[in-house]
């Protein structure tokens, strides 16, 4: 069970069942970096991947690099907290930052791509192409991610981590909700694993459906006879990076939005990050 910090007045009733549902995550600061190549967690250089990589393209052309979650940094950070994350590797992340495909269609896993590296001392850095420079898409100068340790709370409607929130009155629902952003910084975080920020629903079963061949862009995915069979299987989805719109980064998902990371826990344990899965949403 994870320490809360003090908590107002109107939740002390609650204290418990609220530590019960917190979960561990890690969440990141930025600064400004001039090293390209720098390992670490980063946003924007030069992606460290295995030693031969081509860049990535889509059929739309080539793909943008995002950033990496550097494991061994991680690692060092987390102590015994969230101990199926990798101790080491390097995962950089690639998106077709322009069309920004909403991950509700299995096609759009085109228009994505992480590469992994097991071992942090073996990738090697991989300079854009000059397309990519030509149309200021290379982002040559990253944003440092300096991570921490952190606690989260789940969103009120949450069926994974109920809340008695029909029990709340308007006082409980306000002061809960500034003390979720207050653990976190808010629904743009940029975080690692622990309870997603929603802006939408719950995209977990949007994972489990499209990584299964079905389109959920309109209810009919949702509501077919496979979709139904599948819908448990939901449940073993958890996420794995949070990245939100921000100044800092210079990022803008959609209408001020955040794209979702999202693995089953089987997957992650053995570090099958093809099968993870891209979503994004805004308002």
């Amino acid at each position: 069970m994870l320490e809360l910090p003090p908590l107002p007045s109107s939740l002390h009733a609650w204290h418990e069942r609220l530590e019960s549902v917190a979960a561990p995550c890690l969440l990141f600061s930025g600064r400004d970096a001039e090293d390209p190549d720098m390992p670490g967690c980063r946003y924007g250089g030069h992606p460290l991947v295995p030693p031969g990589t081509q860049w990535p393209r889509s059929p739309r052309g080539l793909l943008v690099f995002v950033g990496q979650l550097d494991f061994a940094e991680l690692a060092a950070c987390r102590g015994e907290a969230l101990p199926h994350l990798p101790n080491d590797g390097v995962l950089a992340l690639f998106y077709d930052a322009q069309e920004q495909r909403w991950g509700n269609d299995p096609k759009d896993s085109q228009y994505w791509k992480l590469l992994w590296t097991p071992r942090r001392d073996e990738a090697v850095p991989l300079a854009p192409p000059r397309e990519l420079e030509d149309a200021g898409l290379a982002f040559d100068l990253p944003l440092r991610l300096e991570p921490r340790l952190g606690v989260c709370l789940p969103d009120p409607g949450d069926s994974r981590a109920p809340l008695p929130a029909d029990e709340w009155g308007q006082e409980q629902a306000d002061d809960y909700a500034v003390l979720r952003e207050r653990l976190t910084g808010g629904e743009h975080a940029h975080q690692v694993e622990g309870h997603p920020w929603w802006i939408q629903n719950d995209a977990r079963l949007e994972a489990q459906l499209v990584s299964h061949g079905l389109n959920c862009g309109g209810s009919r995915g949702y509501a077919s006879p496979e979709a139904r069979k599948l819908e448990p299987g939901a449940s073993s989805w958890r996420l794995l990076w949070q990245i939100g719109s921000d100044d800092q980064t210079g990022f803008t998902w959609g209408d001020a939005g955040n794209l979702y990371l999202l693995i089953r826990e089987q997957d992650l344990r053995a570090r099958r990050f093809d099968r993870a899965w891209l979503g994004l949403q805004c308002r």
